[in-house]
């Protein structure tokens, strides 16, 4: 999951005289910037006036201020679960999202993605922040990768302009925001033919990308298979990677985690919690966990199998991690957290249908309580993993944005 920062406000814009209004504008704006993102997208109608304050730069970051600190008032704040265009190959050229609410995941509404993409594109979600989904469109056999970032709720969709290294292999994406500046940022990690990693950064405010040096103590490999194409979880103003160390002098490889600052553009070392990496259990991950970064390890003990949590508790600090909370894992498929810290997990199994000899594979999801271990089955299908979810204005005010 991807967690959401509140905007740095700028000043407000200047208010129009609209006709009949006899409440002050600074009373007027107010009222607006707590409506609902539907509300306004129809009031721009009202007037060039009208619309011109709800596109402002201010309004935007002020609407969605509201909107975090209200978040227990929020009945459109949810997840993406029902990923059919992340499955590949995709079932048709135009799959379809849905999302679901925050409490017993009633689907509330499904959208498209407006691209007509090829059967053989695969696809995949870069993160999600503020509204706004970034998306990532592979085609087999190449090293293009064209990356979109998409608001289904105001239907507006933005395709990032070219990077600079176009034949290096893509190794990771990330997507976060720079709350000083209202500056939403693609962080892309690239190993280029001499083996060299290679780093290139979007600024959402430049519209372009830049080339960030990779300068670190030690020599490091980004593997897939630490976080299962799951989205890098960005917390604390910082993306964050679990990497491994190039094997030195005797051999020995390791791991840490990586941090980029989204502000600096920098990279860190966060030092991991203490015996987390003990072992020879390969998995493990990062995520987000009720709002904190967190480690996930998966162990397996003779014939009981667990799933270890440590959250993070002090953010930068050797000694910030809280003693693991440890779970029994009853179900082989984990899909992540809710926003409450609820585990989401699921189990193949085979039944007939209809009395037929032929089999079918069918999906049990489960809710899991990490303190309790009590379960709750949820009627949900297709998933691939939780990413967090909320009805924002982003993107309103951008520059050679797509309109559908």
């Amino acid at each position: 999951m991807s967690q959401t920062r509140e905007p740095t406000k700028a000043q407000p814009p200047t208010l129009g005289k609209i006709k009949n209004n006899h409440l002050p504008d600074d009373i007027v704006f107010n009222i607006l910037a707590r409506l609902p993102v539907k509300s306004l997208v129809r009031f721009r109608c009202v007037s060039k006036s009208r619309n011109a304050l709800i596109i402002s730069s201010y309004f935007i970051s002020t609407h969605l201020i509201n909107y975090n600190n209200n978040d227990h008032d929020n009945k459109d704040r949810g997840y993406i679960l029902d990923m059919s265009c992340f499955n590949y190959p995709p079932p048709t050229n135009r799959p379809v999202i849905s999302f679901y609410c925050d409490h017993g995941f009633d689907k509330i509404f499904q959208f498209e993605v407006p691209l007509n993409l090829p059967s053989h594109h695969a696809t995949f979600l870069v993160g999600s922040c503020n509204g706004l989904l970034c998306l990532n469109f592979c085609p087999p056999r190449t090293m293009i990768n064209v990356i979109y970032v998409w608001n289904p709720n105001i239907r507006k969709l933005k395709r990032l302009p070219d990077p600079c290294e176009s034949q290096s292999h893509l190794v990771s994406l990330g997507f976060g925001f720079q709350s000083k500046s209202i500056d939403y940022k693609v962080v892309k990690i690239l190993r280029c033919l001499t083996s060299q990693l290679e780093v290139e950064v979007y600024s959402s405010k430049s519209d372009s990308w830049r080339r960030v040096g990779f300068s670190f103590r030690t020599n490091v490999e980004f593997e897939i298979h630490h976080n299962y194409y799951l989205p890098i979880p960005f917390f604390g103003g910082a993306l964050h990677w679990l990497v491994d160390t190039i094997p030195d002098e005797e051999n020995k490889k390791n791991e840490m985690i990586l941090s980029f600052d989204i502000n600096n553009e920098t990279f860190e070392e966060l030092a991991p919690p203490d015996h987390c990496l003990d072992g020879e259990h390969p998995g493990r991950c990062l995520m987000l966990f009720r709002g904190k970064l967190a480690f996930i390890r998966f162990v397996s003990v003779g014939e009981h199998k667990f799933t270890c949590i440590w959250v993070i508790k002090e953010y930068g600090t050797h000694k910030s991690w809280n003693k693991p909370i440890v779970v029994p894992k009853k179900y082989d498929g984990f899909n992540g957290f809710t926003k409450c810290g609820l585990i989401l997990s699921h189990e193949q199994f085979q039944m007939s249908s209809n009395g037929e000899l032929k089999m079918r594979k069918k999906t049990k999801y489960v809710l899991i309580d990490p303190e309790t271990f009590r379960e709750k089955r949820v009627h949900i299908q297709n998933i691939s993993f939780v990413a967090t979810f909320m009805e924002s204005l982003a993107l309103l005010d951008g520059a050679n944005v797509i309109t559908y």
